[in-house]
């Protein structure tokens, strides 16, 4: 990351990432591109603080200008290069007091460089990429879908899980030695006894050490063993505290392992439901479930998302390097939101699945919105049915199926015409 930083663009122009950033609302947020003297380079800024990511992405054989050569008639500018809502290059040129520069003759000159025509296609694949990320956050769900925990991995989470147990700590200082106190005494002793008469020094030194020795070492005996006792004790509470604590985690595994493996109606209720609030996908859904722990099956009535909410545009790179985008096909919309709810019903399901190894199947009835041609009013049409097992949901490899016809391996209901046109089917309730 650094700060942002003003480069040539050619003879007579400076050029430096314009404070305003992208002003459209259809591209990614703070890309743009510079162009300079020493290359072009590609910048991904972060709105509002200044920074930016800065990658050379092309190279300029002009040679470098001396900043000292500039005459009173060059300017220093800044460049915004971006695409408008048609998808056409717009380039704004703004004076240092932002002001805009309008001249054509100086716009005509950056255009004719062959760095802005490399970066003009940088410009391209950033919009194209976006728009068709677009449409996959919608029709790509079925690659989200993990593969569910099996029984036997629960049990044996269960065969392995141990409660942890807290290591008291050693007393490691050692016990006061006789020839421990005496060092002590002989230090206190020259302190004490330093006369300018040293032959005398020696036996009060030594009378002192005589003196004291019993009474200091016993006395360090006793605190010692005082210091000893409440480290001990000290750790024995620790013990059992701690212990107390991890058994109560060791049991609170053990029971959501527990009621992972048997299906258990709080636990799977519980776990289904924390799963849904962290889901981070495109479409808007709703859904209402309702769990038998007896037959260890989930009922499921999944609101769909509407044909309306996908992405309208598809984009391509032509040979030219240039972005062409195009409205959707009415089939194409139908054919990307036949997948785009089949593939939900499919993540669903298997977000049902990892709920708990318990949980045998999934019956997911999903229905749309639709205004009923008689009356005029809008109603629920349910246009599949799907009731999935977990063996066979666990065989198959969701990143390269096509889910609309993934829901052959399973018993379902769905009337879908050649044109991706859902037929309303009946439920049983």
């Amino acid at each position: 990351m650094r700060y942002r930083n003003r480069i040539k663009l050619a003879p007579g122009l400076n050029i430096n990432l314009s404070k305003s950033g992208i002003s459209t609302t259809l591209g990614p947020k703070g890309a743009s591109v510079n162009i300079g003297k020493t290359g072009a380079y590609l910048n991904t800024g972060i709105p509002g603080t200044g920074l930016y990511n800065r990658t050379k992405i092309s190279s300029s054989e002009k040679k470098a200008i001396n900043n000292n050569s500039i005459s009173k008639n060059q300017t220093q500018v800044g460049v915004k290069l971006d695409l408008d809502e048609n998808y056409q290059p717009v380039v704004e040129i703004y004076d240092n007091n932002g002001k805009k520069i309008t001249s054509q003759q100086v716009i005509n000159k950056l255009k004719r460089t062959p760095e802005y025509k490399e970066n003009l296609k940088k410009i391209y694949k950033i919009y194209y990429e976006q728009i068709i990320e677009e449409t996959t956050e919608f029709t790509e769900l079925y690659k989200h879908i993990l593969k569910p925990i099996t029984i036997e991995e629960i049990k044996d989470k269960i065969e392995k899980l141990k409660p942890q147990k807290y290591k008291k700590k050693r007393f490691d200082i050692l016990e006061p030695s006789k020839s421990t106190i005496e060092k002590e005494l002989l230090k206190e002793a020259k302190s004490k006894f330093n006369s300018v008469l040293f032959w005398k020094n020696k036996k009060k030194r030594i009378q002192f050490i005589a003196d004291n020795l019993e009474s200091e070492l016993k006395k360090s005996i006793e605190n010692w063993k005082t210091t000893k006792e409440n480290f001990e004790n000290s750790e024995l509470s620790k013990e059992k505290d701690i212990n107390t604590n991890y058994q109560k985690t060791f049991e609170q595994k053990k029971e959501n392992l527990l009621g992972n493996l048997n299906g258990t109606g709080n636990y799977v209720i519980n776990n289904f439901e924390t799963v849904l609030k962290e889901i981070d996908i495109k479409p808007e859904f709703f859904i209402d479930f309702e769990y038998d722990e007896k037959t260890k099956t989930f009922f499921i009535d999944l609101d769909l998302p509407e044909i309306e909410h996908l992405p309208k545009e598809t984009a391509s790179i032509l040979q030219s390097g240039k972005l062409s985008v195009k409205k959707k096909s009415e089939k194409q919309l139908k054919e990307e939101y036949a997948k785009c709810v089949t593939g939900l019903g499919l993540l669903v399901t298997g977000i049902s699945f990892m709920s708990s190894a318990g949980i045998e199947k999934v019956d997911i009835s999903a229905y749309t919105q639709r205004v009923d041609k008689k009356d005029g009013q809008t109603k629920d049409d349910y246009i599949y049915s799907i009731q999935v097992d977990r063996e066979n949901f666990a065989k198959i490899n969701y990143p390269k199926i096509d889910p609309v016809n993934a829901f052959q391996n399973f018993s379902h209901k769905m009337e879908l015409s050649k044109s991706y046109i859902f037929k309303t089917i009946e439920i049983e309730k």
